[in-house]
């Protein structure tokens, strides 16, 4: 499972931290205005921001939060407790994605200062170095310990890899100078975006060993999510600056958004077919947004009062929890803590 919540970053904060430091958050609470969902606050790191990016199916979440010293650290979330999973020797690590057993990629700076993909497992992290540059960021991890993101090259370009058993392999482009790979299906199928050789920005697929366009329309196109049926989503931009959620299946596009003037992105799809992401447009804050069965679900909480909330959904599993953040703001402050949403059946 992946998200386009990989790609948050939360600032150029300098920091360090140990490893280990765990904090408890409260239980479920059914507090929403609209039926059809519950949720939680996830809490942070002891300080004031956490940003989830992946659930796995058994309900652990990866994510980056702050702690109480101002430092970002990546975290795994289990049972209403974050655990800082550390760095690979430098001051700031990220955490994108989780598998099933549990295991997490990210990235990390080194003690050298550098930024490298990272593979955490049974509390050890694993540099996963690069494709001949000095960055790498890993963005996703399959059940079949095959990890997907991008790294920079010796001639300065950047390119999807997928690591597996200590070999980092470069997946191409689409004739452009850069891609990335964003998330990885059961069946070894990868989607992320790629410049082709005019310079476009296009979502695209890696499969049986090809890269693929997946012909989306728009002037920009970046698919974020894949399910094990191949159906993928992810965010187009319309040459009326709009930006609108997609569907594509089967060579199929289906525009989320369709006669709408709102901004929206879908983060991702379980294997049921239900979509999150979020929604919103010029007189409505963003609201983390579900797409099933025909229906569109924006979930709170909502702005009361003096303060103001927008939300996005980052992942969803097979049990329907869903991870994103709520950004709550008044007139003096803005505070970012994660989420994990439950939807009925």
């Amino acid at each position: 499972m992946a998200s386009v919540g990989k790609i948050v970053s939360l600032g150029g904060l300098i920091i360090t931290v140990l490893a280990g430091l765990q904090f408890q958050t409260p239980a479920l609470q059914a507090q929403s205005p609209n039926t059809g969902y519950s949720y939680q606050s996830l809490g942070t790191l002891g300080g004031h921001d956490s940003y989830p990016s992946d659930i796995n199916d058994f309900g652990r979440i990866a994510g980056t939060a702050e702690t109480e010293f101002s430092e970002i650290r990546a975290f795994v979330w289990r049972r209403g407790t974050l655990t800082d999973l550390g760095t690979l020797g430098g001051d700031q690590s990220y955490g994108y994605g989780i598998n099933d057993t549990g295991y997490v990629v990210g990235e990390s700076s080194t003690n050298a200062n550098q930024r490298r993909a990272f593979y955490w497992r049974e509390g050890v992290m694993l540099d996963l170095g690069t494709l001949g540059g000095r960055v790498s960021t890993a963005l996703d991890v399959s059940n079949g310990e095959r990890v997907v993101g991008r790294s920079t090259t010796s001639n300065g370009a950047t390119h999807a890899f997928m690591w597996y058993r200590g070999t980092m392999s470069d997946l191409g482009t689409l004739g452009g100078n850069y891609s990335t790979a964003n998330e990885i299906n059961d069946n070894k199928v990868i989607v992320g975006w790629s410049t082709n050789a005019s310079g476009e920005t296009r979502a695209c697929m890696w499969k049986n060993g090809a890269i693929i366009d997946l012909g989306v329309p728009g002037v920009k196109s970046y698919a974020y999510a894949v399910n094990n049926s191949e159906q993928v989503v992810g965010m187009m931009e319309l040459s009326d600056g709009q930006r609108h959620a997609f569907l594509w299946q089967n060579g199929v596009t289906t525009d989320l958004s369709a006669g709408l003037n709102q901004y929206s992105t879908a983060n991702d799809i379980n294997d049921a077919g239900t979509i999150v992401g979020f929604s919103g447009d010029d007189s409505t804050p963003l609201a983390a947004t579900v797409w099933r069965n025909g229906t569109v679900l924006r979930m709170g909480p909502f702005s009361q009062g003096p303060n103001e909330h927008q939300t996005i959904a980052t992942s969803i599993n097979e049990a329907n929890q869903i991870v994103g953040y709520d950004i709550a703001s008044d007139d003096s402050a803005s505070t970012t803590v994660g989420m994990l949403w439950q939807l009925e059946p």
